[in-house]
């Protein structure tokens, strides 16, 4: 059985889901449209989005080029993370 996620990584999960679906969306992308480019399920990029499923590294570069942004920006959380 997999270990429990701390309170922090579920608020952090749950701001790069948000900073996602923004720029999903900014994009005038669907989750399936995105998860295509990107070469992943539709059902991922929502459980990414919804905090409930941390990505591999290969897989935030290939989110990040499939959007044609820098990675950095998919990482440019809300205030609360700043101080990492």
């Amino acid at each position: 059985m997999p270990d429990p996620i701390t309170p922090r990584l579920a608020e952090l999960r749950r701001q790069f889901g948000q900073r996602l679906r923004e720029l999903r969306e900014g994009h005038g992308l669907t989750q399936e449209q995105l998860g295509e480019m990107a070469g992943v399920d539709r059902k991922t990029v929502n459980r990414i989005e919804n905090g409930m499923y941390s990505l591999h590294l290969d897989k935030v570069f290939q989110i990040a080029d499939a959007l044609r942004i820098p990675t950095r920006e998919l990482f440019e959380l809300g205030s609360a993370s700043r101080h990492l």
